[in-house]
């Protein structure tokens, strides 16, 4: 790599970006070891002396493995970017085939199928040690197989068919391409929505209508009352991969479905289920989902819009040790180095998160009545989790998607 004013912006983001993920991290751990002996008031019910500390020591698992998983990803990143490999390999293709069909597909493909098979190990590891050590992981090596290799089948089907529209729309459109991948990625999405329901997810998991007639009733009763339609309620055989309990809503048009972990099923009341289907169903009272597809969708369009100038500028195959403009390498680099710029947007996307589910949790109050149900529901999941209950209020601010326990009940309890 060449230091030119694009590599030493490069260099700087990347420095910048690791300085900041380590002092987020070490002042929330330091933040977590200060009250790792005190059991707040309104958690004594849930959380005894041995459970806080069973909090703890994941959350300092979970960080050592973190770090490692992102420094290891960092390393590989410099060899790639310092040794050339990008351009080498391209040289090779080249010299191979001059299709451009079949270069963006190796190059974008093969990119990907390092970056899953470097991750495997980590994700064996994760699962089998850490997540098995603390009674999360439910599945066996051949179930945990089984998935790795129907997603890396999924993922290169799904890859290739948005890459070849992208290569098209790049070399025929050289002036508007950056608004026609927008509008394609847009029903690409809707695309997804109507299909992963009934195609993709059942290759996974199995799905079958809510056996708990009683409980059916309830929710139907519930959605209709909010002007929500859904074409079912399913309960999902997630107990034979994990411990972990949800409750999600899912699809369009007829594929819309409600779907609930057994895990839930199991372990909650059926206020507590209600509760939490209130608070999704705040979600789409105030039009949250809708809200988030349009703020993507503009994120999305100026990112592209930005994409389309970086790669018509010799200086950044320059920097990258590059004879000529070639739009599908350009491309690479380009998501390589804005890479680097996505946890300086955390904070943004944190806040707006958490303020979608403090309005849903007010929802969830008001159609239950009472905010008790959710509040226990709270309680469960934090320590069914293992959630950590001391985040460091910086590293809240900057990270989390969700208020953090004790905050979603004092806002609950007002």
């Amino acid at each position: 790599m060449n230091f030119t004013i694009i590599g030493i912006v490069f260099i700087f983001l990347f420095i910048l970006s690791i300085i900041l993920k380590l002092i987020l991290d070490i002042v929330n751990i330091i933040h977590r070891e200060k009250h790792k002996d005190f059991i707040p008031e309104n958690l004594k019910d849930v959380i005894d002396k041995d459970k806080l500390i069973k909090i703890h020591n994941y959350s300092t698992d979970k960080l050592k493995f973190n770090l490692i998983l992102y420094f290891f990803g960092k390393i590989v990143l410099l060899i790639i970017i310092f040794s050339s490999l990008i351009p080498f390999y391209y040289n090779i293709l080249t010299s191979i085939t001059k299709n451009i069909y079949i270069n963006g597909l190796l190059i974008f493909l093969s990119f990907f199928i390092i970056e899953f098979l470097l991750q495997l190990p980590f994700d064996l590891y994760f699962n089998f040690n850490i997540e098995k050590k603390y009674g999360f992981n439910k599945m066996t090596f051949s179930l945990w197989l089984t998935d790795t290799i129907k997603t890396f089948i999924i993922s290169i089907i799904l890859y290739t068919l948005i890459l070849l529209p992208l290569i098209f729309f790049i070399y025929t459109f050289k002036d508007i391409w950056f608004l026609l991948i927008w509008v394609f990625l847009l029903l690409f999405s809707l695309f997804m929505q109507i299909i992963y329901p009934t195609l993709i997810a059942p290759l996974f998991n199995k799905f079958e209508p809510l056996k708990n007639l009683e409980l059916n009733q309830k929710i139907e009763d519930l959605v209709k009352k909010c002007g929500f339609t859904s074409k079912g309620i399913f309960q999902m055989d997630e107990s034979k991969r994990t411990t972990h309990s949800n409750a999600y809503f899912i699809g369009l048009g007829k594929t819309k479905r409600i779907v609930l972990f057994d895990t839930l099923l199991q372990n909650y009341t059926d206020d507590e289920i209600l509760a939490i289907i209130s608070h999704e169903l705040g979600h789409f009272k105030y039009k949250h989902i809708l809200k988030n597809i349009i703020f993507s969708s503009l994120m999305s369009l100026i990112g592209l819009f930005l994409t389309k100038i970086f790669i018509n500028l010799p200086l950044l195959y320059e920097t990258f040790k590059i004879n000529d403009v070639v739009p599908l390498i350009g491309l690479l680099y380009v998501w390589i180095i804005s890479s680097q710029i996505s946890i300086f947007l955390m904070p943004i996307k944190s806040y707006f998160s958490r303020k979608n589910k403090y309005q849903a949790d007010k929802f969830a109050k008001e159609q239950i009545g009472t905010s008790l149900p959710f509040i226990s529901a709270l309680k469960k999941l934090t320590v069914e989790n293992l959630s950590n209950i001391y985040p460091h209020p910086f590293y809240e601010w900057f990270y989390y998607s969700h208020p953090s326990i004790l905050k979603r009940i004092e806002a609950l309890e007002k």
